[in-house]
């Protein structure tokens, strides 16, 4: 599917379909309730307002397509990922992205914002993301110096999925090897809840 639906959850009805993408969509995020982004095969990232039919603005940067985005809590900043092995922070106010992220061997499958810093509930915690690869590894990304500060290694296979905890103190992996890991974002290291 190249177009990106939106549907009332009210009555199950297509509130919009509109065509944003030249290739099929990966993932979609909200960055507020009229706002949202989509990324694509296309390697574009489209953000898009309810009721408009051509997006209101286009990222371009990823050499393969792009697999997940996440807007954070702010909506200032979203971070895409891609089959490119890199990881790229976009904001509104700019056409290039604000930082490019290179610091894993294989494709990065998914992003999480942590839920510190502005805008959270734990205002006076650094904002962190953290990316997924299929290199068995987890980056855990400073992003305002936008530098990797942690590669999480304890996966033998690729991992899907991360997850951090509420205030942002724990990081949960989960991987193809069938293991789920904690981490402390503190130390990095696997830790026993």
């Amino acid at each position: 599917e190249r177009s990106t639906l939106i549907e009332n959850p009210n009555n199950c009805e297509a509130k919009q379909q509109s065509p944003f993408h030249s290739a099929p969509a990966l993932d979609v995020d909200w960055q507020s309730n009229n706002t949202f982004a989509s990324s694509s095969t296309d390697m574009c990232i489209q953000v898009c307002k309810l009721g408009q039919y051509r997006s209101i603005k286009t990222f371009q940067g990823h050499t393969y397509e792009v697999n997940a985005i996440k807007w954070d809590f702010t909506g200032n900043l979203m971070a895409s990922c891609s089959g490119d092995m890199t990881l790229k922070i976009w904001s509104m106010k700019q056409d290039n992205c604000v930082h490019d992220l290179q610091a894993h061997n294989k494709e990065i499958y998914t992003v999480k914002w942590s839920p510190t810093g502005p805008g959270t509930n734990n205002p006076n915690a650094n904002l962190m993301l953290a990316s997924a690869s299929f290199e068995s590894t987890v980056g855990l990304w400073n992003v305002d110096r936008g530098i990797c500060i942690h590669t999480l290694t304890k996966h033998q296979e690729p991992v899907y999925s991360v997850a951090f905890r509420p205030n942002g103190k724990y990081l949960a992996s989960g991987s193809l090897d069938k293991c789920l890991h904690i981490w402390n974002t503190d130390s990095c290291s696997i830790s026993q809840l």
